[in-house]
Formats: structure tokens, C-alpha cells, sequence
């Protein structure tokens, strides 16, 4: 009967897995405010060190520090080597989606086994409000946080090295996945290292009225059983150091104030359980009925607790022993009912945001009922637990059956928002207006509540084409992978919103409209035609790069460090810096003056479209070589070049074919500085003048 019951259980653990990972697999989008944001980043992340992407790498900079915030980012940037972005994605979410029931069966079979039915619970705490706001770190660091304190709890009386170093690992992948967990964990662990033995003492201290040995003694002998404690509290040392160290960081540049909720905001929150409701209310119902199941659960375990206390008192076994009465009416599980208060208070006193992030309450709230289920106590009848099973399993396809419906409309209204099409540039550079957009969803006949569905979707039409969105939030903080490096720069493509088209009547003058839907439009910036005069009559034209104050051969067209690319015409395309080396000798030559770099350098020149051959001039200086890399319209044409010490110039030629009107050359070194002395351009087309 055991093993049929086990295997029901597994089965049932199964089929609701695959039940509630469906709409990750089944729907095209998984509707959520910053999943595509987070998706966009870790392409970056992923390509950022590639030269050929030298806009992304021109907007943004790596922020490698040991931020809190990592996990998510690094497991996206892996996956896109092998799978299409929204595959990505959803590999994602099925962690965050299946590993919360997971841990919380784990922890719960760990703590309290009878109560093991309630992590079934994780199946409806998984489609939680911040996991539609695209909060992947912290979702996927509740299941650590289980994972790691159902550990623990397993090896806490006999803790050794290997156990500590497997809770370290636990400990620093709930830090680098999100750090209120971390936290959170941190106390955890810390109190219930303290309140197991403090309840065990005061059992074996104070639990009989006749004991054996006096007072101190007992309590030395009772406390002498307690070393592991010890251990493991001396052993967390290092952990508080990294959660306080992270901490005073916060606290020194974002300062120790913060956004406060009001008491009414945060009452409507709790107990209309708002952490389970993303788009719309109708969810408000499933966590009302939720609230009263946990108050029958709650009313039932003391129930039984008294039941219990009379049962021993009235049997008067506590007179042969000795027992104490108190010892049958406290139980360790206890502890969790304490710490359960515990974060309920820091719910309501916490702020809202502060330091560098917010929907600190909304994180809270999540775990107030999560950890308390180790507490309750009810019949262990088997029918009493199916009973519990089934009420959270109807609980939990009901929650899941309105996500659904709102997936089905949403992805609609997704699909035809990111429908927009012209935006095939490579390289190029895009913003938005509004820069985060959160309207009305045709297809749902109404705004999304609590989540705003369309607030970063234009992410993805960014994604796998090396364009640097000039709109990316997560640029302007420090919590993540990429910040902004150069952020005014003009953008080459806007796309604006339908509540934003009467503030978009100036975008005619200097951009063109290529496609529109019934959400947005795509804007590109006019371009102008290659400027044939450049080349007088000939099929060659020549570009020598000097210090302002050098002299330029006749024919030859001057570029210096600061020479802009103007529409149509020449010029650098990044603003990264850059110098001029201007050879001492008496009578300048030609290409014995250089530009030089540290950065990638981009020069861009607008050609006709046709073959030519384009001759690259080096130099290096007295005092060291160079290497050169050299990319063209994004293929490598040069690479690793050796330009030794010394005034000889070096040449380098290459064929291209343009095909879309301009050569977009990227120069740069590996470690060292870069020198280009010049290059020309000779066309292979007999028709250049007539294009």
C-alpha cells in the first residue's frame, strides 16, 4: 500500500509538471514585462566580444563585477550558442516554473514529512506575479533557497566538511541568482541553527519535573550536544561577510532610504495575495480561497495541537515520566510558524524599493506562506492528505487556466506587435517611444493590470542582428550584465507606439515610415546617395589619416581624428578616442602620418554599389610594432598583421563586393594600440559614375 501510494504521488508530481510547463512549450510568447529585455541582454552578453559588432560594443561596456543578479544572464548567453533565443527563453522558464514544486517537496520530505503533500503548492506559486514581470533571478533563487535549507536540514546534527561544502555552493548560487534570497537564506539558517537547540536544551533542561542530575550540569551535558551548531554558526562567518559587504555597498551609492507602500497598499497586497496576480483580478478569487485554505490548515494544526496536549495530559503517562506538559503543547516545527512572522513583519515594514531595486514587499509575500507550511499539523489520514492534495491541485489548474486564456490573447496581440518589418541593417542602432509601453491589449479588450505584456517586447526584433537599443533599462543600472558606455548617439531606426504617434510629427523631417501594424510603426533614418563628386573623374579615391596640422598629397582627402561620417559621404563612425602620430622628419610623405586607437576604430565611406579593391597603409613608430585586425563590411580581411618598428609603410589590399552602398571597415589590436596610416579605394565597375 506504501509503494502504491508513493507511486501515485510521483505520477501525480509528474503529470502536473508536464501540465504546468505546457504553456511554456505550447504558446509562441511567454507573455512577461522584461523577459524580452533579458533575452536581448544575453545576446549582447554572448556577442559582445566580437569586433565585427561594433555597435554594441560602441553603446555598451561589460559591468563583470560579483553583482547578485548573474544566474539568469549566464544560463541565456550559454543557451543562445545552441538554441534560437525564445527556445532559450523557455528552457529558462521551465526551471523557474519546475524547480519551485521540486524544492519544496524536497524541503518539506527533509523537515516535516507528512506535510510533504503541501509542496504540491509549488505548482501554483510558480506562475507568481514576478515571474511575469520577467523576474527570472529571483524565481529561479527561491528554489535555491528551498534546496539549501532543505539541505541543511538534513545534515544539520551531523554536519561535516563535505556538507558545509555543499551548502557553500548552495549559499553562493542563491547570491549570484539574487541577493533577498540570499539574505533571507542567511537568516534563515541562522535562526533555525539557534532555535533546534535552544528548543532541544530547554526539552532536556526543563522537560522533566524529576530530573537526574542538577540544573548546571544538565545543561552543560545538553549544550555539549549542540557543537555542531557551533560549527556551522563559526562556518557562516563568511557568508555574513559577503551579505553585508554587498549590503554596505548598496548602501553607499544608492543610499539607505527607499519607497515606502502605505499600510493600506500593503494590507489589499496581503490579503488579496497580489503575488499570484499578474494581468488581471479574476486571479484575486483563487488567492482568497487559497487565504481560507491556509487558515483551515492553520485552525486544524491547533486544533490537533490541543487535541494532543489532552490526550497526554488526560492519559497522565506525563506522572510516570515526568514529562512536563508545556513539551506536548511546543513543537520545533514551530520555529517555522516564528520565522513565517518574522518575514510577515518585515513585509509590512519594509520599503517597496530602494538601494538598487525594488518589489521588495511583492518578494516577501512569496515566502511568508511558503515557509510556513512545515508548521501545519493535520490528520494524517490518507484521505485527509488526498483531500489537501486536491484542493491544491484544482487550486492550482484554476490559476493556471486564466494564465492560459490571457497567454492565448496576449500572444496575439505579441505576434502582431512584432510584426514590423524593414529593420534589417545589421550593426545599426534603434530606440522607442515611449521607451516602455504599456497600453491597451486589443485582444484582451483591456490594459493588463499589473504587468505590462508589450514593455519591452521590441527587444527581440533587436536580437541576433547586432543592433544597440538605445531603451535598455537594465543599461542604466548596476545590477546587471551591460551598462550604457555611449548612450547619445542618433538612432538609425525609432519605433514608436500608437499613444506616442501625435509626439512623433518631427521624425518626418529626418526619418521615413517602412512599416506600421495596428500597435507601432518602424522609422529608418533617411540616407543619403554616395557623393560621386568625391571621386572627380577618376575610379580610385585615396583617404590619408594625419594629425589636423599635416599635409596631405594632392588628390588625397584628409582624415583626421575627429573627421565625423556625414550621411552619404565619410568619416568615423564611433566616437571612441582617438589620436594622431605625426612623423618628426623634415619633408612629410604621404601615410607616414597615422590615426591611432586604443578602441576599435569604425570608418565608414558611401560607395556606389559594385567590386573594388580597397589598399590599407600602415606604419608603426620608432618605439614599438603594431598588430593590425582589419574587418570589412563585417568580414575579416586582415588579421594579425605585423607592422614592424621603423618608417616603412606596409600595404595590405582586399576585394569587396558592396551591396548596400557603403564600406563599414573596423581596425583594431589585440592589447595594444592600433595605427592606420590611409587606404584606397579603387573601383572595379565601369559604371561607377553612372550609379
Amino acid at each position: 500500500m506504501k509503494i502504491g501510494r508513493l507511486s501515485i504521488g510521483y505520477v501525480t508530481v509528474i503529470v502536473l509538471l508536464i501540465i504546468h510547463l505546457l504553456p511554456v512549450w505550447g504558446f509562441k510568447y511567454f507573455p512577461t514585462q522584461d523577459g524580452a529585455s533579458h533575452i536581448y541582454n544575453a545576446y549582447v552578453l554572448k556577442e559582445y566580444h566580437k569586433h565585427e559588432n561594433y555597435r554594441l560594443r560602441e553603446v555598451y561596456q561589460l559591468n563583470a563585477t560579483f553583482f547578485p543578479n548573474w544566474t539568469s544572464h549566464i544560463l541565456l548567453a550559454a543557451l543562445l550558442y545552441v538554441f534560437p533565443p525564445l527556445v532559450c527563453e523557455k528552457i529558462v522558464l521551465t526551471l523557474c516554473i519546475g524547480l519551485l514544486p521540486i524544492s519544496l517537496l524536497y524541503f518539506l520530505n527533509g523537515v516535516e514529512k507528512r506535510n510533504t503533500v503541501f509542496g504540491l503548492l509549488g505548482f501554483l506559486f510558480a506562475y507568481n506575479y514576478l515571474l511575469h514581470m520577467g523576474f527570472y533571478n529571483f524565481v529561479l533563487s527561491m528554489s535555491l533557497f528551498f534546496f539549501a535549507l532543505g539541505y541543511w536540514w538534513r545534515v544539520k546534527d551531523i554536519l561535516r566538511l563535505t556538507h558545509i561544502i555543499v551548502l557553500y555552493v548552495l549559499l553562493l548560487l542563491t547570491y549570484f541568482t539574487h541577493y533577498h534570497s540570499y539574505a533571507l537564506l542567511i537568516v534563515s539558517l541562522t535562526f533555525f541553527a539557534l532555535y533546534t537547540p535552544v528548543y532541544s536544551i530547554l526539552q532536556e533542561v526543563f522537560g522533566h519535573k524529576e530530573p537526574s542530575q542538577p540544573l548546571i550540569p544538565r545543561f552543560r551535558a545538553s549544550a555539549t550536544k549542540r557543537k555542531p551548531t557551533l560549527i556551522f554558526l563559526v562556518g557562516l562567518i563568511p557568508a555574513y561577510f559577503i551579505l553585508f559587504s554587498y549590503y554596505f555597498y548598496l548602501s553607499n551609492t544608492h543610499g539607505s532610504g527607499g519607497d515606502h507602500k502605505g499600510f493600506e497598499w500593503l494590507n489589499d497586497y496581503f490579503f488579496g495575495m497580489k503575488s499570484l496576480v499578474s494581468f488581471r483580478d479574476d486571479h484575486v478569487l483563487i488567492g482568497r480561497v487559497l487565504l481560507v485554505f491556509f487558515a483551515i490548515a492553520l485552525g486544524f494544526t491547533v486544533i490537533n495541537r490541543i487535541r494532543q496536549y489532552h490526550q497526554f495530559r488526560k492519559s497522565e503517562e506525563w506522572k510516570e515520566t515526568g514529562e512536563r506538559l508545556w513539551t506536548r503543547a511546543v513543537s520545533p516545527m514551530d520555529g517555522f510558524l516564528l520565522m513565517a512572522v518574522l518575514i510577515t513583519i518585515m513585509y509590512f515594514i519594509a520599503p517597496w524599493s530602494g538601494y538598487s531595486g525594488g518589489w521588495i514587499n511583492d518578494r516577501f509575500h512569496l515566502y511568508i506562506f511558503l515557509v510556513l507550511l512545515p508548521f501545519f499539523a493535520i490528520d494524517r489520514h490518507r484521505y485527509i492528505n488526498h483531500a489537501v492534495a486536491g484542493v491544491i491541485i484544482v487550486l492550482s489548474l484554476w490559476h493556471l487556466g486564466y494564465n492560459v486564456h490571457t497567454y492565448t490573447l496576449l500572444n496575439r496581440d505579441i505576434a502582431n506587435a512584432l510584426s514590423l518589418e524593414g529593420m534589417d541593417e545589421m550593426d545599426a542602432i534603434l530606440t522607442s517611444e515611449p521607451p516602455e509601453w504599456g497600453g491597451f491589449s486589443d485582444s484582451l479588450g483591456f490594459e493588463p493590470k499589473y504587468v505590462e505584456p508589450f514593455g519591452h517586447i521590441e527587444c527581440l526584433l533587436a536580437t541576433n542582428k547586432g543592433i544597440a537599443y538605445l531603451d535598455n533599462y537594465e543599461a542604466n543600472t548596476d545590477h546587471f550584465p551591460l551598462q550604457y558606455k555611449r548612450k547619445e548617439v542618433p538612432a538609425d531606426y525609432v519605433i514608436v507606439w500608437r499613444t506616442a504617434y501625435d509626439n512623433a510629427a518631427g521624425l518626418k523631417e529626418a526619418y521615413e515610415l517602412i512599416d506600421s501594424n495596428d500597435y507601432n510603426r518602424l522609422y529608418r533614418r533617411k540616407r543619403a546617395a554616395p557623393d560621386i563628386e568625391m571621386w572627380g573623374d577618376g575610379s580610385a579615391i585615396t583617404f590619408d589619416m594625419q594629425p589636423d596640422n599635416g599635409q596631405t598629397a594632392p588628390g588625397y582627402i584628409a582624415v583626421h581624428a575627429d573627421t565625423v561620417y556625414a550621411d552619404g559621404q565619410y568619416g568615423w563612425l564611433t566616437e571612441s578616442e582617438r589620436d594622431d602620430f605625426e612623423n618628426r622628419s623634415e619633408v612629410p610623405q604621404p601615410y607616414e602620418d597615422s590615426i591611432w586607437g586604443a578602441e576599435d576604430g569604425v570608418f565608414r565611406v558611401a560607395l556606389p554599389n559594385g567590386t573594388y579593391e580597397v589598399t590599407c597603409y600602415f606604419s608603426a613608430s620608432q618605439s614599438e610594432p603594431l598588430e593590425i585586425n582589419l574587418i570589412a563590411n563585417g568580414e575579416k580581411q586582415i588579421q594579425r598583421l605585423r607592422i614592424p618598428v621603423g618608417n616603412e609603410t606596409i600595404e595590405k589590399r582586399y576585394n569587396i563586393t558592396i551591396t548596400d552602398k557603403h564600406l563599414t571597415q573596423v581596425i583594431y589590436a589585440r592589447g595594444n594600440q592600433w595605427g592606420w596610416s590611409g587606404f584606397t579605394i579603387q573601383s572595379n565597375s565601369a559604371s561607377l559614375h553612372q550609379n
